[in-house]
């Protein structure tokens, strides 16, 4: 039983450190489409919805709440702009700003990350 644990632990581990590697590599994706709807591309509202999304529940379920909230808030802002066929700047710029805190959040989730890993002496959930 004790051997399961860990096992599950290094899966949990991997898995985690996997995401943090991936959503870096999301962001420069989620700064590219804000760089689309910058010069008018409105299609990219789908696609960041979408990024968001996935960033979203990921997050969430690997336990990394504070990036599943800023994703969250990404994707709420792109979803209400579907449709629209020319971006609203200022909805480009707050789409801006939460990516920003996103990165910022993924960075210090990435810098601490040794110390939120699941002790081997820690239940798991």
């Amino acid at each position: 039983m004790i051997e399961k644990r860990a096992a599950m632990r290094e899966q949990i581990n991997q898995l985690a450190a996997k995401f943090l590697q991936r959503c870096s590599q999301d962001v420069g994706s989620l700064r590219v489409l804000l760089e689309r709807l910058r010069i008018g591309d409105a299609a990219a509202f789908k696609e960041l919805e979408y990024l968001a999304h996935r960033l979203s529940g990921t997050g969430a379920l690997l336990g990394f709440e504070s990036i599943g909230t800023c994703a969250a808030a990404i994707e709420r802002l792109a979803e209400a702009q579907a449709g629209n066929t020319t971006p609203d700047q200022k909805v480009t710029e707050r789409l801006t700003e939460y990516t920003a805190r996103l990165e910022e959040e993924i960075g210090l989730r990435g810098r601490s990350y040794e110390s939120l890993k699941l002790s081997e002496s820690s239940p798991l959930p």
